[in-house]
């Protein structure tokens, strides 16, 4: 899998430059290389675009541009980096959709429950900019409890991947749907304090939990189709980054909303099974971050190269939210960022890789390794950004903050 030709002209060229220089340990370092790497990002992006989107072969993944922007918002609250703000913001007002809510009516073909998630959570990020996110937050948690009451007739609730009857996949509940239900929930509890959102939050995970889609030893599976009495009997016991990760920062959410230990021991062992799932795809590379369903085999398609940048981001704000992982966090962060820099020396201009534990590029890139690669780096910085909300502020004109919140997390 290579660059799409009209973004890589002169992919011909097969040379190789030097990876890049990353001290995990130096601030300064990490936010040179984040700004190399988000350049080989933003190459994607497409300026004719209408909807701001990136670049992409079919099938159409309108869920990765968002999961794109929110890799760039990231990017420019960590490093105050101001290269990406208008268009980001553009893009955002652009996909908003006339409901508020990021369902959009140019992506009804496109989109699910999963997809609008994913860019929620850049109006999740963005709610301490001005009031309007939060309220584009809150239309979109409406949106998922109008769907997850409307297909409690099976499987004792849960969201359906599609939402719309006719569309492949509608009599599947996945798991990524309702972890980032979860996760909405959670974060707008933690926000603005309002048990309603921290009760769905609850809801949320209990039926995960009941039904079998997150493990006893907090493993976090695909999902279950529901038709014709299947009831979510049968359950693909596939294991992705991002669905993992979904559920992580919505525990991590609950815990600094409640303080209580049950989030925290949730968190704790999510963690672990992440651990022992998606880190060590050899002995010499214990920490190193793949996707054990396909990356060992180089079988990973452009949807599946971008999970690792889920499980990054949210593994880094994770330490934050939950000080008594951050010990265990920083190490797979370190070790994957690295691996992630050294992989990103094709093409001549530092194209990343997917292998991060091979020391090299190894041939295969698209959209999602470079986010992947963004992510996993630039989160190095999550935990040593004390003055995120002075970045917020001075970087998006946001109005006052909310007392102990900081955007990004």
């Amino acid at each position: 899998m290579t660059r799409l030709s009209s973004i890589a002209a002169g992919a011909a060229l097969t040379s190789a430059v030097a990876a890049l220089n990353l001290n995990v340990n130096d601030p300064a370092s990490i936010k040179d290389i984040a700004a190399q790497v988000a350049k080989g990002l933003y190459i994607y992006h497409d300026p004719s675009s209408t909807a701001g989107q990136f670049k992409q072969p079919q099938p159409w993944f309108w869920w990765e541009s968002g999961s794109a922007w929110n890799a760039l918002m990231d990017y420019t609250m960590y490093t105050g980096d101001t290269t990406y703000k208008a268009d980001l913001l553009s893009s955002l007002a652009k996909n908003v959709g006339s409901n508020y809510d990021f369902a959009p009516a140019e992506q009804a073909n496109w989109e699910a429950n999963d997809d609008q998630v994913y860019w929620v959570y850049n109006a999740l990020s963005a709610m301490d900019c001005a009031n309007s996110w939060l309220a584009i937050g809150t239309n979109a948690f409406n949106d998922f409890v109008t769907r997850w009451n409307k297909d409690s007739a099976t499987c004792g609730g849960g969201l359906k991947w599609q939402y719309i009857e006719t569309t492949s996949g509608y009599y599947y509940k996945n798991t990524v749907s309702n972890g980032g239900f979860f996760q909405t929930a959670a974060r707008l509890a933690r926000y603005t304090g309002n048990q309603t959102f921290g009760d769905w939050a609850t809801k949320v995970w209990d039926w995960s939990t009941s039904v079998g889609f997150v493990s006893a030893d907090f493993h976090v599976f695909d999902g279950a189709g529901d038709n014709q009495g299947a009831n979510c009997s049968a359950i693909n016991k596939d294991e992705w980054s991002y669905n993992i990760a979904s559920y992580l920062h919505g525990a991590a959410h609950m815990y600094a909303f409640t303080n209580d230990s049950a989030w925290e021991t949730r968190v704790q062992g999510l963690l672990k099974a992440a651990q022992s799932t998606f880190f060590g795809p050899n002995s010499n590379a214990t920490n190193v971050m793949y996707e054990h369903n396909c990356e060992l085999s180089s079988g990973c398609n452009i949807d599946q190269t971008s999970f690792k940048a889920s499980l990054s981001r949210w593994l880094g704000k994770t330490a934050v939210l939950v000080p008594s992982v951050k010990a265990t966090i920083e190490p797979l962060l370190q070790a994957s960022a690295s691996g992630a820099a050294l992989s990103c020396s094709g093409y001549d201009n530092s194209t990343c890789g997917v292998q991060w534990y091979t020391g090299t590029f190894d041939g295969q890139s698209d959209l999602g390794v470079e986010l992947s690669a963004l992510e996993a780096i630039q989160s190095l910085l999550a935990a040593s950004a004390p003055n995120m909300q002075v970045y917020v502020q001075s970087v998006f004109s946001c109005p006052s903050q909310s007392p102990g919140y900081h955007l990004g997390t």
